[in-house]
């Protein structure tokens, strides 16, 4: 017998029990109910931490340990719950539509866009190629989301099971999922954890919810020429979340679909094919040169206008690659006969002593109240109309700003760049009239798969692309970046994201080369997290999500990479 300590989220303190080695998680769960140890949690569980890494329900307990229960009222949870509502959407798909495969395609107003794709046959050695899509109908869709409603009265088990690495290969490849068998293929595992329901076998690299009779609130919407899979969130989870529509944000994800497929890397299991094949300095010529394009366009369509603009506004969320974007804009206007003034809203920071206070006592920077918004738009409105300033500069260390000895001028051919987290908000700029404003939201919106039914999630990339420049620049190591992600995360779902829709054009600063050139500096980052640490799951996390790609040398990317600026060697920076 060996004891452990469980805890659920209803809990303020864990309690013991003593259970045969060899027991899995939810045996013990369901044992410490009957014999009255805990009370019922609010909400089922869906998974479980042993010990701060991330377990199924259905793993085995063979050594003492703490067990954290979460349900769906909890984010990991949450996460858990979702996977098991693409595995319904999956299972329903295979009945309804036997000769093709759910693709999910990119995230979307809290959800996922989807579409269905023609299987297509292992074709060797060749590219991982999708199949074409079939447009759907406002009837496919009704009729998916009644075969996901009739899985979840048939309260079917999911079940989770262990598999020879090869034999898994063969059989995603029999099952006409190229995808993940080139991902499998390139995977340093001899083992893989999948789920099945029926007779539907799949991956989703993390725990699921154990049976589809938890999965009560999910939704589908046509969304041509796919749909949108609907979520709760783990803060109300009896409730769909709200849909917004986000057009701008799905036309740039879609922008980078024909390119990526002509590489025949639309998922990771492609794009290491051609690592593979020696011809990542080709991805990463190619993936540079998008960018160069994409900023001459929006250089362009800024002097175009009629009236050109005068105040540029730049924003959008963490590790997005705002800094690089904006020095590189800047010379493509140069380029094009302007002479762009950048200045940034972090050196309008109100003094110390009037920065408003978080829910914990601290200062808030990332508050609208934050910035003294009166001196800036003073500043700004001088400028334009041709007046001369002193641009304050603002001292991290002092807690305040001082202005610049020598004053700045600018003329009808100077355009001014702003970066910051409130420059989509109008109420940052109320005194500048809207014709003078020019507004870009960057995001590193990811356009590559992990496989057909596993997105990269853009938060991933962003955080991990945080976790190697605080490490480089800022001295701050993975356990303390992990610590601050979800502070971070908040800002910007209350200050940028709302915003976004509102912005004149939308820069993707995603890489398709970038995580096989950053997965090595991360890695050893991650690995240091203690075991011991909170933190310690979600590094598991990334070490998983990183070892997926093949790894890309730091050779080939160029100095002016928007790249460079996290892993270091930019030409816009004093290292």
């Amino acid at each position: 017998m060996i004891e452990i300590q469980l805890l659920t989220t209803a809990m303020t303190a864990p309690r013991g029990l003593k259970v045969p080695a060899g027991t899995s998680v939810v045996e013990a769960y369901r044992t410490a109910l009957e014999r009255g140890v805990i009370d019922p949690p609010p909400r089922e569980p869906l998974m479980a931490f042993v010990d701060h890494h991330a377990r199924d329900l259905r793993s085995t307990i063979d050594t003492p340990c703490r067990v954290d229960l979460r349900g769906a009222d909890d984010l990991e949870g949450m996460r858990a719950y979702r996977r098991a509502v693409r595995l319904l959407l999956i299972a329903a798909a295979v009945e309804l539509f036997p000769d093709y495969t759910v693709y999910i395609d990119h995230s979307l107003s809290g959800g996922f866009f989807g579409t269905l794709r023609r299987k297509v046959e292992d074709n060797g050695n060749g590219p991982v190629l999708l199949g074409e899509i079939r447009p759907c109908t406002p009837d496919d869709v009704e009729a998916l989301l009644e075969k996901m409603r009739e899985l979840v009265r048939r309260n079917l088990p999911i079940e989770y099971l262990m598999m020879d690495r090869e034999e898994a290969q063969a059989a995603f490849a029999g099952f006409g999922d190229r995808t993940k068998s080139a991902l499998l293929g390139h995977l340093d595992k001899d083992e893989v954890e999948l789920y099945r329901v029926g007779g539907i076998l799949d991956s989703f690299y993390g725990p699921i919810a154990p049976r589809t009779g938890l999965l009560e609130t999910f939704g589908l919407v046509f969304y041509p020429p796919g749909f949108v899979l609907r979520f709760p969130t783990h803060h109300d989870p009896g409730r769909l979340a709200p849909f917004h529509e986000q057009r701008k944000l799905f036309h740039i994800f879609h922008e980078y679909e024909d390119w990526i497929k002509v590489l025949g890397a639309e998922t990771v299991g492609g794009l290491d094919h051609l690592t593979a094949r020696g011809r990542s300095k080709e991805l990463v010529l190619l993936a540079e040169a998008l960018h160069e394009k994409k900023l001459a366009e929006i250089a362009d369509a800024v002097a175009g206008r009629h009236h050109p603009p005068r105040l540029i506004l730049i924003a959008g969320p963490s590790s997005s690659g705002k800094t690089t974007f904006t020095r590189r804009l800047a010379l493509q206007l140069t380029v094009i006969g302007h002479r762009p003034l950048v200045i940034s809203v972090d050196d309008y920071f109100q003094p110390r002593e009037r920065t408003p206070l978080d829910e914990d006592g601290k200062p808030d920077f990332e508050r609208l109240e934050a910035v003294d918004v009166e001196s800036l738009n003073r500043d700004l409105i001088r400028l334009i109309e041709g007046g001369e300033v002193h641009l304050p500069r603002f001292d991290f260390k002092l807690g305040r700003s001082s202005p610049a000895p020598t004053a700045t001028r600018i003329t009808d051919q100077t355009p001014i760049l702003m970066e910051g987290i409130h420059c989509l908000n109008d109420a940052l700029t109320p005194a500048v009239p809207l014709p003078e404003k020019f507004k870009i939201y960057v995001s590193c919106l990811t356009q590559l798969n992990i496989d057909n039914h596993n997105r990269v999630p853009t938060t991933d990339t962003r955080l991990v692309r945080r976790i190697v420049r605080d490490a480089r620049y800022r001295g701050y190591d993975a356990l303390q970046t992990l610590a601050r992600w979800s502070q971070v995360r908040r800002g910007e779902g209350r200050y940028i994201f709302p915003f976004q829709e509102t912005a004149d054009v939308m820069f993707n600063s995603a890489l398709i080369y970038e995580l096989g050139v950053l997965g090595k500096h991360a890695r050893p980052l991650l690995e240091a997290v203690p075991e011991s640490a909170p933190e310690r799951a979600e590094a598991d996390r990334l070490l998983a999500f990183i070892g997926f790609f093949l790894d890309i040398p730091d050779e080939p990317v160029p100095s002016t990479s928007l790249l460079r600026e996290f892993i270091g060697g930019s030409i816009y920076r004093e290292e």
